[in-house]
Protein backbone atom coordinates (compact mmCIF):
# COMPACT_ATOMS: atom_id res chain seq x y z
CA UNK A 1 0.00 0.00 0.00
CA UNK A 2 1.38 3.42 -0.90
CA UNK A 3 1.36 6.47 1.31
CA UNK A 4 -1.43 8.81 0.20
CA UNK A 5 -0.48 11.94 2.17
CA UNK A 6 3.24 12.71 2.35
CA UNK A 7 2.63 15.31 5.09
CA UNK A 8 1.66 12.61 7.59
CA UNK A 9 4.68 11.52 9.59
CA UNK A 10 5.64 10.52 13.13
CA UNK A 11 5.56 13.49 15.51
CA UNK A 12 8.10 12.00 17.91
CA UNK A 13 11.30 9.96 17.62
CA UNK A 14 10.98 6.79 19.62
CA UNK A 15 13.61 4.48 21.05
CA UNK A 16 13.55 1.33 18.95
CA UNK A 17 11.78 3.21 16.16
CA UNK A 18 11.35 1.50 12.81
CA UNK A 19 11.81 4.50 10.52
CA UNK A 20 15.12 3.24 9.08
CA UNK A 21 13.67 -0.27 8.67
CA UNK A 22 10.65 0.80 6.59
CA UNK A 23 11.99 -0.48 3.22
CA UNK A 24 12.61 -3.94 4.70
CA UNK A 25 9.28 -3.95 6.58
CA UNK A 26 7.35 -2.84 3.49
CA UNK A 27 8.85 -5.67 1.45
CA UNK A 28 7.45 -8.20 3.95
CA UNK A 29 3.91 -6.83 4.21
CA UNK A 30 1.00 -8.30 2.26
CA UNK A 31 -0.16 -6.29 -0.75
CA UNK A 32 -3.78 -6.26 0.45
CA UNK A 33 -5.25 -6.25 3.95
CA UNK A 34 -8.35 -4.85 5.61
CA UNK A 35 -7.20 -3.89 9.11
CA UNK A 36 -3.86 -2.83 10.57
CA UNK A 37 -3.02 -3.76 14.18
CA UNK A 38 -0.07 -2.21 16.01
CA UNK A 39 0.36 -3.47 19.60
CA UNK A 40 3.33 -1.17 20.37
CA UNK A 41 2.84 2.05 18.39
CA UNK A 42 5.77 4.09 19.75
CA UNK A 43 6.42 6.87 17.24
CA UNK A 44 4.17 5.17 14.67
CA UNK A 45 6.64 4.99 11.76
CA UNK A 46 4.98 1.97 10.16
CA UNK A 47 1.45 3.26 10.77
CA UNK A 48 2.19 6.68 9.27
CA UNK A 49 4.03 5.12 6.36
CA UNK A 50 1.16 2.78 5.50
CA UNK A 51 -1.71 5.15 6.33
CA UNK A 52 -4.26 2.30 6.48
CA UNK A 53 -7.98 3.04 6.28
CA UNK A 54 -8.62 1.03 9.46
CA UNK A 55 -6.11 0.72 12.28
CA UNK A 56 -6.09 -0.40 15.89
CA UNK A 57 -3.11 0.85 17.87
CA UNK A 58 -1.93 0.35 21.41
CA UNK A 59 1.12 0.85 23.59
CA UNK A 60 2.11 0.10 27.16
CA UNK A 61 2.94 3.79 27.67
CA UNK A 62 -0.37 5.38 28.75
CA UNK A 63 0.92 8.93 28.31
CA UNK A 64 1.85 8.21 24.71
CA UNK A 65 -1.62 6.79 24.04
CA UNK A 66 -3.12 9.91 25.65
CA UNK A 67 -1.16 12.04 23.16
CA UNK A 68 -2.52 10.01 20.23
CA UNK A 69 -6.07 10.32 21.62
CA UNK A 70 -5.66 14.07 22.05
CA UNK A 71 -4.46 14.42 18.46
CA UNK A 72 -7.39 12.33 17.22
CA UNK A 73 -10.24 13.72 19.35
CA UNK A 74 -9.13 17.24 20.34
CA UNK A 75 -6.72 18.61 17.73
CA UNK A 76 -7.99 22.20 17.96
CA UNK A 77 -7.55 22.25 21.74
CA UNK A 78 -4.05 20.83 21.36
CA UNK A 79 -3.09 23.45 18.78
CA UNK A 80 -4.42 26.23 21.01
CA UNK A 81 -2.44 24.88 23.99
CA UNK A 82 0.73 24.60 21.91
CA UNK A 83 0.36 28.19 20.72
CA UNK A 84 0.37 29.33 24.37
CA UNK A 85 3.80 27.80 24.97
Amino acid sequence: MKKSNTLIAPFVKWVGGKRQLLPAINSLLPKNYTNYYEPFIGGGAVLFNLQPKKAVVNDFNEELINVYKTIKYNPEELIADLKKS
